[in-house]
């Protein structure tokens, strides 16, 4: 809370709030990145996931690592080129639309929603792991914490603690993994030995344990792939590095952590298998997210041994660091959805000091809706299995409109109201009705993420709405064709216009 407060007494404009002024070293922002992508999902939900059904656990992180590629070699560039604060302003560069603004923060909401009840369920259980407390008063707590970080810090703030608990994230996946090792004396093999062993479990290294049909590894498959391009929170850190040039060497340095921490985290879910396997009933309880602080308070020494709370008091002040810095970066995005999309639509933003305060107001409501949310939903839900139906919600609703912006000439602004529209609702409708939220035991449909049918209904609305729209969008095209490549602030130098600032000029410089 010290170090945002300190970083948060740079935030004077709504450009700092929103994205620390574009301020932020290649360097610094990677680390914060990471500290984005590997939430309280990837520490706590996947190890969890990696226990209850085994290395299936896997798809959840290695797919989305893979996505980064094309992200840095086809994406971060123009993006950091086109934008100003947030995806939204890269997609209404072109279309300059406020019907499309709007529904565009709407899927914000839902997506970042989606996150941070994922992130909130991950704290409420180690807040009652830790303390005793009923699950729901832990949500509170958590929730007045959470709306602190951003009201004191924006995106300075954000930044700080994302970069500090992505070292620590780091520092505690390696410190576990050298306790591991040094529990089985070096004896690699014999841990893999006892972790594959079934004893009243799961074969970790057996297939088809959680995603048990094609159809759903291919589902899960799409939403990580393609999610990654359409998360705004992921593709908003583009925007708080000088150029497009720091912005391709932020996402190379952010591949190359993930790639270490996902090597790490693998390794210690086999440790899990192997040494927490009587526990597994009780750990099921939680959704499989306290078995790393579990690992962790044995690998101390046990329950009730000194060494056991200090590695578990470690863990899970980590852990919940992990999730509030997620949290942080969450709020600050889905702040921006309602304050510059909706809210400054219907009244002049003014002052940049009105448009940071509207900003920290929304911050509070929507963490208030959230804790709601949280605490009817209850404890027992996977925080990697959420994560992934948000990142189907993105791969549905956003990338396709964002594929088609840069890419298709003929492609509308009916167009991109359609797409965004059809596919968060066919993804949002088959998110209710699938096995994660449904209450029953035999939900209407059986696809563990909705991307398989929602993706290409998404793409089918773009479509379909651009060939049925009479207007075209082709000399806009162009000039963010220019844009995307050259940079605003590059053309704007060559022809001596003003590209558009917090004002809100609009931008005339490719003209």
């Amino acid at each position: 809370m010290t170090l945002t407060w300190l970083a948060g007494r740079r935030t004077r404009t709504a450009g700092d709030f929103w994205a620390a002024g574009g301020a932020i070293s290649p360097a610094r922002n990677a680390v914060a990145t990471l500290g984005d992508f590997m939430s309280g999902s990837a520490l706590l939900g996947v190890i969890g996931l990696m226990f209850l059904y085994g290395y299936d656990a896997l798809f959840y992180l290695t797919i989305p690592l893979l996505a980064w590629i094309p992200v840095m070699l086809l994406i971060a560039e123009r993006l950091r080129n086109l934008g100003q604060y947030t995806l939204t302003d890269v997609l209404v560069r072109r279309f300059r639309s406020r019907s499309l603004r709007s529904v565009l923060a709407i899927s914000t909401l839902v997506i970042s929603g989606i996150y941070l009840l994922a992130q909130m369920v991950v704290i409420g259980n180690l807040f009652a792991l830790l303390s005793g407390i009923d699950y729901t008063v832990a949500i509170v707590l958590a929730g007045v914490i959470m709306v602190l970080y951003v009201a004191i810090g924006g995106m300075h703030g954000a930044t700080v603690i994302q970069s500090v608990k992505a070292v620590l994230l780091l520092a505690v996946l390696a410190g576990m993994t050298v306790l591991l090792v040094i529990k089985f004396g070096g004896d690699i093999g014999g841990m893999v030995a006892k972790a594959v062993a079934p004893a009243g479990g799961t074969d970790p290294l057996q297939p088809g344990n959680l995603l048990k049909d094609p159809w759903n590894m291919l589902s899960v498959g799409l939403a990580a792939t393609f999610g990654v391009a359409g998360l705004p929170h992921l593709m908003m850190r583009f925007f708080t590095v000088r150029d497009a040039v720091h912005a391709r060497r932020s996402v190379t340095m952010t591949v190359a952590m993930i790639t270490v921490a996902s090597i790490l985290i693998a390794f210690i879910g086999l440790g899990a298998s192997a040494l927490l396997r009587p526990e597994t009933r009780e750990l099921a309880a939680s959704g499989g997210n306290l078995v790393t602080p579990r690992l962790a308070e044995v690998l101390g020494g046990g329950s009730g041994t000194f060494g056991g709370a200090v590695t578990l008091g470690i863990v899970s002040a980590i852990a919940f660091a992990t999730v509030v810095a997620v949290v942080s970066g969450l709020l600050v995005n889905a702040s921006s959805a309602v304050v510059r999309d909706l809210w400054n639509q219907f009244d002049r933003p003014g002052p940049p000091d009105r448009e940071v305060a509207r900003g920290r107001l929304t911050s509070v409501v929507i963490g208030a809706v959230v804790v709601v949310i949280a605490a009817v939903l209850g404890p027992r839900y996977n925080a990697a299995v959420l994560v992934t139906l948000a990142f189907g919600i993105a791969a549905s609703a956003n990338f396709p409109v964002l594929l088609f912006a840069l890419t298709w000439r003929r492609f509308t602004t009916s167009g991109a109201v359609t797409g965004v529209l059809s596919g968060l609702g066919a993804s949002v409708m088959l998110m209710i009705l699938g096995p994660t939220l449904w209450p029953g035991a035999d939900p209407p449909v059986n696809l563990a993420d909705p991307t398989l049918i929602a993706l290409p209904v998404g793409v089918l609305g773009c479509v379909i709405g651009t060939l049925l729209s009479r207007r075209s969008a082709r000399e806009e095209f162009d000039e963010v064709q220019i844009e995307s490549e050259l940079g605003r602030a590059t053309i704007a130098n060559v022809t001596g216009e003003r590209i558009a600032g917090e004002s809100g000029t609009p931008n005339t410089a490719a003209n």
